[in-house]
């Protein structure tokens, strides 16, 4: 089986508990929702909710995404990144 690596950055990190994970996913990758599955399986409730929650982006490879990324390639580094705050 080969694997993706998800980031996580400042809240959502905290709230995970982890800044990075190896995830296991097909030889032919795995949709967004397919990798949230597996997230899923990781981690409790709360914090898919966090990932999944208004104002959280997806980079895939360094590239930010609007909506669905398709198909996450082996060897994908997927970050979810928190809404930002101004003050």
């Amino acid at each position: 089986m080969s694997t993706l690596t998800v980031r996580y950055f400042a809240s959502l990190r905290e709230q995970l508990g982890v800044d990075r994970e190896t995830v296991p996913v097909p030889a032919d990758g795995a949709s967004l929702a397919e990798l949230l599955e597996r997230l899923a399986a990781l981690h409790d409730e709360s914090a898919i909710a966090a990932l999944t929650g208004p104002g959280v982006r997806i980079a895939v490879d360094d590239e930010l995404v609007d909506g669905d990324p398709g198909q996450l390639a082996p060897g994908t580094v997927v970050a979810f990144l928190p809404p930002v705050t101004g003050g």
